[in-house]
């Protein structure tokens, strides 16, 4: 048996676009490649992806598919952690690409100290393709006032954070705090650093580790996105309140607002005027956030991101209300 040094597990569902791509970095990095244990877990592919990873396994026996019969994420990270021996373990996810230096980066702050349970960098967020939406949604991710300034999306400082995207974990200590909770369809990462955290480790960033991320192509994927997103705040409410930040909360308290002072206004008049104003304040604030993102990116999109602010907002703060109230179920499921 063959030891290696980094176990890499990529979840995968249909992503016979991406995958091709996300290998060919893997083999390229400046780490060695014949030390690196790659493990596609896929979650029942009824496209080529499966198909497509056997072809580079005939190539490369370090590059091995194996089947998530639970489809989700968060099991798909538990089979490949079990299926390796390797003393450290790399998430990285198809839809994404890394620099040549991503995993040789990520093993060398993780050497630095000890204490980092979990180790990842700066994603940066490219367009699908070159429609006007597509360009439009990746530039939300790099607005404070779009999607939160998570330090990934706009961080230039190495620091500990509260989590950070396709991290990088000592064996010793998924081993110490457990893998990801397997009920979790999403959320399932800031649920384990929550809890890397606790047990006394840092989950470190460093900009110099840099990967990039396809946004969704369509205002409508967009928003279907941010509503899941938005419901796996509402479910790790119930399993981790301390995984969720302020900012996760934001859109849920912006749309409950409303909700309420529609409601209200409707029983005593006056409300209204407060209502009116607190949407007249929050357009104020999406304007001026289009029009600055639009004087750096181009003015075309100054309208579409006025849309698409107001409606990821809405969208991630409905699907917080619908985890809240469909999230009791899983505290029977906590480990």
């Amino acid at each position: 048996m063959i030891n290696y040094s980094v176990a890499i597990i990529i979840p995968t569902l249909n992503e016979e676009r991406f995958i091709a791509k996300c290998l060919d970095c893997i083999i390229s990095q400046t780490f060695p490649f014949a030390e690196m244990d790659v493990i596609v877990v896929d979650g029942g592919s009824r496209d080529r992806t499966k198909e497509i990873v056997n072809e580079y396994h005939d190539r490369y026996e370090n590059i091995r598919l194996i089947a998530n019969p639970g489809k989700i994420q968060s099991i798909a990270f538990n089979i490949g952690v079990k299926n390796s021996s390797a003393p450290y373990v790399v998430r990285l996810d198809a839809h994404a690409l890394y620099e040549s230096e991503y995993i040789e980066k990520c093993i060398i702050e993780l050497r630095k100290d000890g204490k980092r349970g979990n180790v990842g960098g700066r994603c940066i967020i490219r367009p699908y393709d070159n429609s006007l939406w597509a360009n439009t949604n990746a530039i939300l991710n790099y607005s404070r006032f779009g999607i939160g300034g998570s330090a990934f999306r706009v961080g230039l400082t190495p620091q500990n954070v509260d989590s950070v995207p396709f991290g990088a974990f000592p064996r010793s200590v998924i081993e110490k705090v457990g893998g990801m909770k397997e009920y979790l369809r999403r959320g399932e990462d800031n649920e384990i650093n929550s809890r890397i955290r606790k047990a006394g480790y840092n989950v470190f960033f460093n900009p110099e580790i840099v990967s990039s991320y396809y946004a969704r192509p369509t205002l409508k994927a967009s928003c279907q996105q941010m509503f899941a997103n938005g419901e796996s705040i509402g479910h790790l409410f119930y399993v981790d309140k301390e995984s969720i930040g302020l900012r996760h909360m934001i859109p849920l308290l912006f749309v409950a607002g409303i909700i309420v002072g529609v409601i209200a206004s409707v029983i005593y008049h006056p409300i209204g005027y407060l209502l009116g104003a607190g949407l007249s304040l929050y357009f104020i604030c999406d304007i001026i956030a289009s029009v600055v993102a639009s004087n750096k990116h181009g003015w075309k999109y100054c309208l579409p991101l006025f849309v698409l602010f107001f409606c990821v907002h809405v969208s991630y703060g409905l699907g917080t209300i619908k985890g809240l109230v469909t999230g009791r179920k899983l505290i029977n499921l906590k480990c």
